[in-house]
């Protein structure tokens, strides 16, 4: 039977992991290198989202081999595969095209080539996780308060967060703080760390939204070793991120 993408089996894998990994050029320089790493975020628990910023021939041909790896994974633990930030209708077009399950767009969505709600439906209507981003009251207010479920993005991602902070990003979400809006994600991206990230889920859940933490810090490791795509060096990245993260959080009163 063919994979079919599932909106409500990918919200349901992106809120047990918690953190969106992402991806870019210093992660990634072959194909071999994103399926590397993707899977092995993976195993780790965590969601992948690599971004458009690889060049694009690279992201087709790793898909082609991740499609694969993700119809082998078990029910209870999807295999999802992100990729961001769409700019313009043509990377919409091409993302979908190549089998993603999330898609993230960055703040005015793509570039002024149409509003927010378009992106939203077209990804929604090829079963697509969708995520645009915002970083302003206005742009979060056009977002939060959609009447057609169509248009109704799955999470809201905040970038650059380290311009607000974990106490300013607090100080936006405040006016929108509604019972129907309870439990709605909202992913922090941009300079969010194993050290931080604590603050940033406090800030998000005490206004009664879901905190998906998005950062490029659990690969931080690969970068020093300027050795992208090497498995081990990966996994210990990985794994120095997960230890000082669960300490911090548990630090921090979260566990």
């Amino acid at each position: 039977m063919a994979y079919e993408r599932d909106r409500a089996r990918t919200d349901e894998m992106i809120r047990k992991s918690g953190v969106c990994v992402v991806m870019n050029k210093n992660h990634i320089k072959k194909p071999e290198h994103m399926v590397t790493t993707m899977k092995a975020v993976y195993d780790f628990g965590y969601v992948a989202e690599v971004t458009f910023r690889i060049e694009e021939g690279i992201l087709r041909e790793a898909m082609q081999e991740l499609v694969e790896l993700r119809d082998q994974a078990p029910a209870d633990k999807p295999f999802v595969l992100g990729v961001g930030s769409v700019i313009n209708p043509r990377e919409l077009e091409s993302a979908i095209d190549m089998g993603f399950d999330m898609i993230v767009a960055p703040g005015n969505v793509m570039g002024g080539y149409g509003e927010g709600a378009e992106f939203i439906r077209t990804a929604h209507e090829a079963n697509c996780f969708a995520a645009p981003a915002i970083f302003t009251p206005t742009e979060f207010q056009y977002f939060v308060e959609r009447e057609d479920e169509m248009e109704i993005p799955d999470a809201m991602k905040v970038f650059p967060a380290n311009t607000h902070g974990p106490k300013g990003l607090s100080g936006l979400l405040a006016p929108y703080v509604r019972d129907r809006h309870n439990g709605r994600i909202v992913m922090p991206t941009g300079g969010v760390n194993y050290s931080t990230g604590s603050e940033y889920i406090k800030a998000i859940s005490g206004r009664g939204y879901f905190p998906v933490l998005g950062m490029s810090a659990p690969l931080a490791g690969v970068v020093e070793a300027g050795k992208p795509g090497d498995a081990e060096v990966v996994t210990k990245s990985l794994t120095d991120f997960t230890d000082r993260f669960e300490a911090a959080k548990k630090e921090a009163g979260l566990e």
